[in-house]
């Protein structure tokens, strides 16, 4: 599944010569214009957390190792062994070095390449876990030898698990036994920091092209922010004869109309909606199509007629899901079964979401009403006050709110308001917390199943009112470890089942289209997780038109 729906567009072939001698056309060499969200904040990827700056420092930077077509953790700026206990990862770094800086800057000791070193990872997760960085992404490196307590302070950086045995070897120490360890060091916490360099910008590292050193195949060539990035190849790159783009630019400037750029050439990739991706389907464009979204119903948990999972069940089970599911448009996919979309994957890489794990909704009407006012005499409550419900300000979903609505008018007898707002502001208030109900949809950070499972016990946690008593899900997810096994995925789910955080109402499809000559571009769900790339072009390549 994963490895299906990632997709791996390879050229058919070279041209062949002509018996005359005609000049061939390759997919090397070429340039490619894609689309940023938005200006990165800093291309540091110790502390990055916006989409934009994670998507840019995957793109430069490389971890010890990379995710492959299918998902899979392969050897990048090393290759490794493993302890027989499973503890200690030993890494042999590959010749390889960091980008040239071609600043005027006559202090610059970067401008002839210097070697990617093992110290220099070291001080990369040194860095990502030291308390005076403040990073929001230390607890990534948590699986590694002492790394919470120096996070804490309780112990100096030095005695981090990540030790440099000389220039070429590195080694870790886990907490525990972890089969996906590698693959946690293609995210970007893990990328490696010149030390040297990082003091020279004394402050500035990652904030503009000249203060950042890259140890990836391409490298800053010009940042004009709120307009364009571009990078050039990393010809001191150790892989640098297989990367076929010369350069890759960025545009920050939204699309007017994507499918058109894609048709002109003017974008090699963007994303698409469902009518656009059928407008660039018509035209002869490539599409990616990806299930890792979920439109949800999300109960605010701090709200004291919500705080109870008896009256969140009432709500769900309330609901004329025939009727609802018969409303969902196009643009809102298919009807969910179950909390975590289809190209989530679970143990072994394979599909988790199949027909034998499917939770499925049930209208249960007078069952619905007992659940639902069992939770409200819990809560001392002898009826609901009334509550509103957010959506977004267009017909699907007003249309959607509507029917929901009417149904716990019908079946539980309650009447809420309903309001529209603008999607951003929609979003804003529902991660500020300033909402009680509210329809929207998101794509988790995370590929895993369980990584998917645990985003929604996180997201209700942060809801939950002081003194709040464990769930099921809390109590079933103490009980697992990094190797959960397919079974135990499918416990966890229904747990959340029966908690109740939010509804799952679909799974929309996402799209990303692609020029009709490129080839090699891979392109990840789940936007390649919290710290990984979205999409991979080392090997894109493209003929002419």
């Amino acid at each position: 599944m994963f490895g299906k729906r990632l997709l791996t567009l390879l050229a058919a072939g070279l041209l062949l010569l002509s018996a005359a001698g005609c000049k061939k056309d390759t997919p090397a060499g070429k340039a490619f214009t894609f689309q940023l969200e938005s200006d990165p904040r800093q291309l540091d990827p110790q502390v990055s957390t916006d989409r934009s700056s994670v998507t840019m420092a995957a793109a430069l930077f490389e971890g010890l190792a990379r995710l492959d077509e299918n998902g899979k953790a392969v050897p990048a700026a090393a290759d490794w062994t493993v302890s027989s206990d499973g503890l200690v990862y030993t890494f042999t770094l590959r010749d390889s070095l960091w980008s040239i800086q071609k600043s005027k800057d006559p202090d610059n000791l970067w401008k002839n390449g210097t070697p990617v070193i093992a110290q220099d990872f070291v001080f990369g997760m040194q860095r990502a876990v030291s308390p005076s960085t403040r990073s929001q992404l230390a607890e990534e490196l948590f699986c590694i030898q002492n790394a919470e307590e120096v996070n804490q302070g309780l112990l100096p950086v030095e005695e981090l698990g990540v030790k440099a045995l000389d220039e070429k070897t590195l080694e870790i120490t886990l907490t525990h036994p972890d089969d996906a360890f590698p693959a946690k060091t293609t995210t970007t916490p893990y990328m490696p920091c010149n030390q040297a360099f990082f003091e020279y910008t004394g402050g500035r590292y990652g904030l503009e092209a000249e203060y950042i050193l890259t140890n990836g195949p391409f490298y800053v060539k010009t940042w004009y922010h709120d307009e364009t990035i571009t990078l050039a190849k990393n010809e001191g790159y150790h892989d640098a004869e297989s990367i076929l783009p010369s350069t890759v630019r960025f545009s920050m400037v939204p699309a007017e109309d994507p499918v058109g750029s894609l048709e002109g050439g003017a974008l090699d990739a963007a994303a698409l909606t469902p009518e656009q991706a059928e407008a660039a389907e018509n035209a002869g464009l490539q599409l990616v199509p990806l299930q890792d979204t979920v439109q949800v119903l999300w109960f605010n948990h701090r709200e004291k007629p919500l705080s109870d999972a008896g009256v969140r069940r009432g709500l769900r089970d309330g609901l004329e899901w025939t009727v609802i599911q018969s409303r969902l448009t196009q643009d809102m996919g298919t009807p969910a079964t179950g909390y975590v979309p289809p190209d989530a994957v679970a143990p072994g890489s394979g599909p988790y979401r199949t027909d034998n794990n499917a939770l499925t909704p049930s209208s249960l009407g007078r069952e619905a009403l007992v659940d639902f006012e069992a939770g409200l005499g819990r809560l001392g409550l002898e009826n609901c006050p009334k509550l509103t419900l957010l959506c977004a300000d267009n017909e699907d979903s007003v249309d959607l709110a509507r029917y929901i609505l009417q149904s716990w008018q019908k079946n539980l007898s309650v009447y809420f308001e309903l309001q529209t707002l603008p999607e951003a502001e929609l979003l804003s208030r529902v991660q500020s917390g300033n909402y009680q109900m509210a329809i929207f949809s998101f794509t988790p950070s995370a590929m895993d199943a369980l990584d998917v499972l645990m985003s929604y016990g996180k997201a209700a946690a942060q809801d939950l009112p002081e003194g709040s008593s464990q769930s099921r899900f809390d109590q079933a997810a103490q009980a697992l470890d990094d190797g959960a096994t397919r079974e135990e995925l499918e416990a966890l789910e229904r747990a959340l089942w029966e908690d109740c955080p939010c509804v799952p109402i679909s799974f929309p499809t996402r799209y990303v289209g692609l020029g009709k000559t490129v080839s090699g571009v891979i392109v990840r769900p789940f936007r390649g997780g919290a710290f990984g790339a979205e999409l991979d072009f080392r090997q894109a390549g493209k003929l002419k038109g």
